[in-house]
């Protein structure tokens, strides 16, 4: 197979295929890395005081009983 004239672009081709997959990965990683820390840092902000960040209307909405007889 080293008599093969076209050798040379069987093997630059998998070395492409091989870094473009490799880049793919790592902007995968990188971004799930970016979600994953800006979810934790979502959690920590609204873990302080959790009824300050609901709205009038979620508060509501989460008691049945609006006139409070319950």
């Amino acid at each position: 197979m080293s008599h093969d004239p076209h050798l040379g672009f069987v093997i630059a081709a998998y070395a492409l295929g091989f870094l473009i997959v490799a880049g793919m990965v790592g902007t995968i990683l990188a971004d799930y890395l970016n979600l994953k820390q800006a979810l934790a840092s979502l959690s920590r902000e609204t873990s302080k005081d959790p009824l300050k960040d609901l709205n009038r209307r979620d508060v509501i909405s989460q008691n049945p009983d609006r006139e409070g007889l319950a």
